[in-house]
């Protein structure tokens, strides 16, 4: 039977979360459940209530239902998504979706976490970084998918379509959480053109971080002119979270927090010290550039622009405006936000393969965002939310959503999809794209990556830890230690923080 975790108050949410809260016995137990049912219900009794999606009552109102999305997406993604609601609202009359973006994902949890305490100020729908999953659940303001998958068996063929992998991600107890998902996967760019100057092979890519390795030695003692070294990293907790996950090594207990709150850290173990090593002599040996964490810029990409460094580990949503940007296809002010305004270099030759990892490549953990409804007081409020979700996950919108946003396509049958077969194969783009999808089909559904109460303060910690040791000299036994210690402090105050 699967473990039913209490949904306790936070302590920011007193006053709030006693209307909401959906509170229930712990039972005993297992795992996320197999890939093919989860979020159809599970051992739910207590969180999983049809009545809290009401979806005939939105088909039957005779006025229309508005609701607001929150989400904290910028230049072709926030593009696009505003152009997929349009859509939506202009395809019927029952719902009408007002998007607004929230700034920066820290801006737009801070925001929403303020407006617990004002059920009137809450988004319908938020969406929100896949490291919250924890915190949504916490905050007992959540609907889960689930319940409106009982109050909808017609949307079981859909859900039954999603790739295992993405389910199971947003899995907790065997319930699924959230409606829908903008996915990216961890993917590797290269320039084949500086490969080709170093007699690397360019028609396979190193599998593991030893064969990385390996491989910009290589480009190192070619000595190519212009280039200062021949991978450029962005420090950041999400290519430990990856590598670990990839090789099914938990970060915390209770089976890496998906059968019970996540209170004691295993981030102290020996697939850690390999990676802080391997990043450090990296860096040490002048085969990496590292970009501080503290870097809000693209440095990473504009290295790779000068042909400074040649090969780049980063997500790939930034596909869809690498390409335009090498193709000259996409403005300044379609950028928004995003940071990027410099001249496309020539002699740029770019390609996209899965990133290296722990023991092949490919494996780790999906990111982007999950789409969350809340319940406020607008009573059709999470209905039609879901009237918008499920729109949202039919094939036409998610190909939109891959070929413009670059969100990977999260439906098996997408990839029978005429326009994105096509893409996947004649485009550049569309290759690169295809690249990250078939990473993504591959992950293992059974070891999603780990649910963390206190996820954000982890990767502020990670960040710190790495930084320390790329900048200040620290050595990595010292730097785990360090940052095991904080972790669990931070899991320790997020245990009293709910009363878990």
């Amino acid at each position: 039977m699967g473990h039913l975790r209490h949904r306790p108050r936070l302590r920011w949410l007193v006053g709030f979360v006693a209307a909401f809260a959906l509170v229930a016995a712990a039972c005993g137990g297992g795992g996320s459940g197999d890939g093919d049912d989860q979020g159809s219900g599970g051992d739910s009794a207590g969180v999983v209530d049809a009545a809290d999606c009401p979806v005939k009552e939105v088909s039957s109102s005779t006025a229309p239902t508005n609701i607001t999305v929150w989400h904290a997406y910028v230049g072709l993604q926030a593009s696009t998504l505003q152009q997929i609601a349009d859509a939506f609202n202009a395809s019927q009359d029952k719902v009408k979706v007002d998007v607004q973006a929230q700034g920066t994902y820290e801006e737009l949890l801070k925001k929403f976490q303020d407006a617990l305490a004002n059920p009137a100020s809450l988004p319908d729908l938020v969406l929100t970084e896949d490291t919250t999953t924890q915190f949504m659940i916490d905050s007992g303001v959540v609907v889960p998918a689930a319940s409106c998958r009982e109050a909808d068996p017609g949307s079981d063929a859909t859900y039954d379509d999603v790739l295992p992998a993405v389910t199971s991600a947003y899995t907790v107890d065997d319930v699924l959480w959230p409606g829908a998902f903008s996915v990216s996967m961890p993917v590797m760019y290269v320039n084949k053109a500086i490969l080709a100057q170093a007699d690397v092979p360019t028609d396979s890519y190193p599998q593991t971080i030893e064969e990385l390795r390996s491989v910009a030695e290589k480009i190192k003692a070619a000595n190519v002119p212009g280039l200062k070294t021949p991978l450029v990293i962005k420090v950041d907790s999400w290519f430990v979270e990856n590598w670990l996950t990839g090789a099914g090594k938990p970060l915390v207990d209770n089976d890496n927090g998906r059968s019970g709150l996540a209170t004691e850290s295993e981030l102290a173990q020996p697939d850690t010290t390999r990676i802080y090593e391997w990043f450090k002599s990296m860096i040490d040996d002048g085969l990496a550039t590292a970009i501080p964490s503290s870097s809000t810029g693209v440095d990473e990409y504009l290295a790779l622009n000068a042909k400074s460094s040649a090969i780049l580990i980063q997500t790939s949503t930034a596909i869809s405006t690498v390409a335009a940007l090498l193709e000259g296809s996409v403005s300044k002010e379609q950028l928004g936000g995003v940071g990027i305004d410099a001249t496309i270099n020539t002699g740029l030759d770019i390609d996209v393969a899965l990133q290296p990892g722990l023991e092949e490549a490919g494996q780790g953990q999906i990111g982007g965002s999950a789409w969350y409804m809340v319940k406020t007081d607008e009573k059709l409020g999470v209905p039609a939310a879901w009237q918008f979700i499920r729109y949202f996950l039919q094939t036409p919108n998610q190909v939109t959503w891959t070929l413009q946003g670059s969100y990977l396509p999260v439906l098996k049958s997408a990839q029978n999809d005429p326009t994105l077969q096509k893409e996947f194969t004649t485009t550049t783009k569309g290759k690169w794209l295809n690249t990250a999808y078939q990473g993504l089909k591959n992950l293992n559904p059974d070891f999603p990556g780990p649910v963390i109460g206190p996820f954000n303060e982890f990767r502020a910690i990670m960040r710190t830890s790495l930084d320390s040791v790329a900048f200040n000299g620290v050595g990595v036994k010292d730097a785990i230690k360090k940052a095991d210690t904080d972790f669990q402090a931070s899991l320790d105050q997020y245990k009293t923080d709910t009363g878990g």
